[in-house]
């Protein structure tokens, strides 16, 4: 694994959970099926989080370990996963940690993934489509991947109990600076081989410039894609993504999130983030990539007419979808970003 100049010397990660360990009998009577170690953020998720850890537990053709860190629930989260009464989900101490993306990160510093074949994201309150993880990891094999993602199918209950859902897409093709402004997709897609989530464990754990504001679904992408690892957006939804009133992040369509979005903008929080990954990548990054990294890097910083008109120019590379290319272009122009 690769050591960077600012890592940190840091004693054996004590693995402190609650949940049942696998002794020396068990594992050598595991079975032959990869294991997957899923990574779930809780918080008050009491209403969805049994049909959400139904649909992991039941996934085919892989075993899977799920690792849950409760940010402080006051409902019945953990009395619903502990009445599982089931091994294979093992519970971090319960801390608060006051955010999503904080609470993931926790997570990634901390669960044990010992034994696994890939680590993936999971939120609390949305339905895995059974087959999953046999296709996610039956594609990165074919091609060799370091991690994937999928877009989604988005899906709303009405009062009476239906739902009505909509197609996501997420897989447009990736472009070469794309991750300096979006993820890939919702965290809660992501599959990683081993030897990826230890880099980017790496980083979280000890590196300076990691920005717990952004989006830890964000983070994990610019790591990958700063240090040229291989990842692919499948078409393919994988999940069904839940949307109601206490989505973190969710579908980005409609009156609400687009009102959402122009606050964000108009605030500049968003532009911080995009220097602080911007920042970041150029750290990591090597030869030319860390070059040209660096030079982008300042635009982010300011807001004069030349570093505008230097991200326009960028526009192309910076997003994958046309409408959102458009959308980065007018605003840059007009002077609100």
């Amino acid at each position: 694994m690769r050591r960077y100049a600012w890592q940190s010397d840091r004693a054996p990660r004590a693995d402190a959970t609650e949940g049942i360990h696998m002794t020396d009998e068990h594992a050598e009577s595991a079975p032959a099926l990869p294991l997957v170690v899923v990574l779930m953020a809780t918080h008050n998720g009491a209403e969805f989080v049994e049909e959400q850890t139904r649909t992991i537990l039941g996934q085919q053709g892989v075993e899977v370990r799920l690792v849950v860190s409760d940010d402080a629930s006051t409902d019945a989260t953990l009395e619903i996963l502990r009445g599982f009464g089931d091994e294979r989900i093992v519970i971090l101490p319960p801390g608060r940690f006051g955010t999503p993306q904080a609470n993931f990160l926790r997570l990634v510093r901390d669960a044990d993934v010992s034994g696994a074949a890939a680590v993936a994201l999971a939120d609390q309150d949305d339905r895995w489509h059974l087959d999953r993880y046999q296709r996610q990891l039956a594609l990165m094999a074919e091609h060799e991947l370091d991690a994937i993602s999928s877009s989604v199918t988005a899906y709303w209950v009405r009062p009476d109990g239906s739902e009505r859902s909509e197609y996501l897409e997420k897989s447009q093709p990736q472009t070469e600076l794309d991750y300096l402004l979006e993820s890939a997709g919702p965290g809660c897609t992501f599959v990683l081989t081993p030897q990826l989530f230890a880099a980017v464990r790496e980083v979280i754990e000890a590196h300076p410039l990691v920005d717990e504001t952004v989006p830890h679904d964000w983070i994990v992408y610019a790591i990958a894609r700063a240090t040229d690892h291989r990842w692919r957006i499948d078409p393919t939804p994988t999940i069904d993504y839940r949307q109601h009133d206490s989505n973190a992040t969710g579908a980005n369509t409609g009156l609400r999130p687009a009102l959402r979005r122009a606050r964000r903008l108009a605030s500049g929080d968003y532009r911080k983030q995009c220097a602080s990954i911007a920042t970041l990548a150029a750290s990591l990054a090597t030869g030319e990539t860390k070059s040209r990294l660096e030079r982008i890097a300042p635009l982010f910083q300011r807001s004069d007419f030349a570093s505008r008109a230097a991200l326009r120019r960028l526009v192309p590379e910076l997003r994958r979808e046309p409408a959102e290319r458009r959308w980065l272009d007018l605003v840059l122009r007009l002077g609100l970003w």
